[in-house]
């Protein structure tokens, strides 16, 4: 049966699990028997990879980059089936992304997009924002990704944050003055949507790994074991709002992946974790992480808890009383909205 081991780091009590109902999963031949040779996740190759490394490593090599703060994620932002690169210096509140496209087998950089080291995207939109806070402002403006540059679709201003010094408050949207009422209308028709936190997700020590298998699961995946997720995940999505969220991930280290469903991005909003077992979707008992999602170590193969470090678990069995993190981390759960049009973005 399927070892699951937890550990909460404030005891360093560790206590090992049997899940009933686990017998003869993942890590079972029974799982895989009767199936064509399974294709190797860092085997897939796609042309971004490697400059997308390159580029990276040349971030490390500049001042912008700290080993302690400095972050990236790849999310494909207009569409086009190829990821974006962005990468986050620190999360300090004047710092923006840098955001990088691949297009004709070459790079090319849109430019800073963000602050606090991340953005918010709205993906039914493909609208970025690029949102910056002054003393008593706030500033910026909504953009999409069209032809390898930025195109402004909205800019907003105001200074309500300026009220209790007496100023004069203004509402502008694209440089004209309006009224407030008109003002939150206009900005309602772009952030009355769900959307997903982008800039931050990986260390940059997991560039590696992350470049070479987490877009390759449409690829690993069989059509029996796509339909199968695909299946499930269209379920799930009639039992959440439209802020539940998911991600293929490889948590136990064997090439295929579980499948992590974030129910929401609220303090008390927990992951789900699903993983295929003799032609079925299985579940793991419980739930797991804070915030709609968990943290990963690639290195370890250890799912956490992010915001508090209390808790820890792993899907191998192995002893976790003595665990440390590695440098090679990832925040787990929210990487597509549960909806259709990513279902189907997910898988292929």
């Amino acid at each position: 049966m399927k070892i699951f081991s937890f550990v909460s780091l404030a005891s360093a009590t560790t206590i090992s699990l049997t899940l009933i109902g686990c017998s003869n999963s993942k890590n079972s031949s029974d799982s895989e028997k009767d199936t064509p040779e399974r294709v190797a996740s860092k085997s897939i190759s796609f042309d971004w990879q490697q400059p997308y490394l390159s580029t990276i490593e040349t971030f490390k090599g500049s001042p912008d980059y700290s080993s302690e703060n400095s972050r990236f994620d790849l999310r494909d932002l207009n569409n086009d089936g190829t990821p974006e690169l962005i990468l986050s210096p620190n999360f300090e509140r004047n710092t923006a992304c840098k955001v990088y496209t691949f297009s004709d087998g070459s790079v090319s950089e849109l430019g800073d997009n963000g602050s606090y080291g991340q953005f918010t995207f709205y993906p039914d939109s493909g609208i970025l924002s690029n949102e910056h806070d002054g003393d008593g402002f706030v500033i910026g403006e909504y953009r999409t990704i069209d032809n390898g540059a930025y195109k402004e679709k909205l800019s907003f201003y105001n200074n309500s944050g300026s009220a209790s010094s007496g100023a004069t408050i203004t509402y502008e949207i694209n440089k004209n003055e309006v009224s407030m009422r008109e003002y939150n209308d206009a900005i309602t028709a772009i952030t009355g949507f769900a959307s997903l936190d982008i800039g931050r997700k990986y260390t940059i020590e997991s560039a590696d790994t992350v470049l070479h298998s987490t877009e390759s699961w449409g690829a690993v995946l069989t059509e029996n074991e796509k339909a199968l997720y695909t299946a499930k995940l269209t379920e799930l999505a009639q039992q959440y709002d439209d802020y539940a969220g998911f991600e293929l991930a490889d948590l136990d280290g064997n090439d295929i992946p579980e499948l992590i469903i974030s129910e929401g991005i609220d303090q008390d909003k927990t992951c789900r974790i699903f993983y295929l077992k003799d032609d079925t979707v299985a579940e793991l008992e419980g739930t797991y992480g804070s915030l709609g999602q968990i943290g990963f170590d690639f290195k370890n193969m250890v799912f956490f808890t992010v915001d508090s470090n209390k808790q820890c678990w792993n899907m191998t069995g192995k002893p976790l009383k003595n665990y440390e993190k590695s440098d090679r981390l990832m925040e787990c759960g929210r990487k597509y909205l549960l909806n259709d049009a990513s279902i189907v973005a997910a898988f292929q």
